[in-house]
């Protein structure tokens, strides 16, 4: 047998040495650049998912971010997840129709993350969470929330809410009324003595059933409450002037409610703390889970602005108030059954 040359075994040591040196990439690589902390927890998770997802072995992976990690750390934890995954067997590809699908949300609770990784093979649906500390972004500088949403509940029902809206009292001084938008009536409420009570309600006729995944919408300026096949209008400041009549049956994709849809719906507010716009968003479930809104700085971007605001359903609907500094957001409580009404607002700080 020929011997190599000396040159080609001198050729080989060079190339190995300049991969070494120049970072080729290797699962040891990517562990340096998750702390071992959450290497831990991503090896859990990854085991928890292999568990569960048999006999599937291909999947696609979406993963999405509506904590404070920033954007190299949600890649060096996606990365670190799919060699996980591939040690187990597993390979991952573009989501192609009747693949199973992996979709990692990384979400945080008052003391650590929480990754919740869900699981869909055809019909089938598995979840699998894991918990991860959280400070280690604190100690290494990351940037901290400057913005807090907050949710105020106004008023609660039995029935379901399309909308609502808060409009000056024209006959008292720093009085106002709310008004409630329901499938078949408009509602006006005076608040008294440190509560809510009936001025009016206004029945919407329909020329046929109303259907259930039906929306409606007000416009506190305009002085409208518009639903697909009704619309009410008049001082909304003085209720008995108000009238409401069925019209023509249009479709309007923005009236209609997000119960019962995988939905995820965006609300734009004037500035935040920065000056820049912001985007409230929430979360993609359908109605029999519940829900977040998440604040953003770009839409497209969606890197996520301080904590989530969680609420105890699904959110139904979310528009921009008319001041452009705070949005209305119709939920339903799963413990309850009860509709509700909430302003959320937007406050500064360290």
């Amino acid at each position: 047998m020929r011997r190599l040359p000396r040159l080609f075994f001198l050729r080989a040591i060079i190339v190995l040495t300049f991969l070494t040196l120049t970072g080729w990439p290797s699962r040891a690589q990517s562990a340096l650049q998750v702390p071992p902390e959450w290497n831990k927890a991503l090896d859990t998770l990854a085991e928890r998912i292999a568990a569960v997802a048999k006999p599937a072995r291909t999947f696609s992976l979406d993963v999405r971010n509506i904590s404070s990690l920033n954007a190299g750390d949600v890649t060096g934890l996606r990365q670190t997840l799919v060699e996980d995954l591939t040690g187990l067997g597993f390979s991952m590809t573009q989501k192609l129709p009747g693949e199973a699908q992996l979709q990692l949300t990384l979400s945080e609770s008052a003391e650590d993350y929480v990754w919740v990784a869900e699981i869909r093979c055809g019909e089938t649906r598995e979840v699998v969470i894991v918990s991860a500390v959280r400070d280690l972004v604190e100690k290494a500088g990351a940037r901290k929330p400057s913005l807090t949403l907050q949710r105020k509940l106004v008023w609660e029902q039995d029935e379901r809410i399309l909308d609502f809206g808060l409009v000056p009292n024209g006959n008292a001084a720093g009085a106002s009324i709310l008004v409630v938008l329901e499938p078949d009536k408009l509602a006006f409420y005076d608040h008294r003595a440190e509560a809510w009570h009936l001025n009016r309600e206004i029945t919407i006729p329909h020329a046929r059933p109303v259907q259930r995944n039906a929306g409606g919408r007000i416009d506190l300026q305009a002085g409208t409450a518009t639903l697909v096949d009704g619309v009410c209008s008049g001082e909304f400041q003085r209720p008995e002037t108000v009238t409401c009549k069925s019209v023509p049956s249009v479709p309007d994709a923005d009236l209609a409610m997000m119960q019962g849809n995988v939905v995820e719906s965006d609300a734009a507010l004037a500035s935040t703390c920065s000056g820049s716009p912001l985007v409230l968003s929430t979360g993609s479930g359908d109605w029999t889970v519940r829900d977040f809104i998440q604040g953003y700085e770009d839409k497209n971007q969606r890197e996520p602005i301080g904590q989530p605001t969680q609420f105890p359903g699904p959110i139904l609907a979310l528009w921009p108030s008319e001041d452009g500094k705070t949005a209305r957001v119709v939920s339903r409580n799963l413990q309850t059954g009860a509709y509700e009404a909430s302003i959320m607002s937007v406050s500064c700080g360290d």
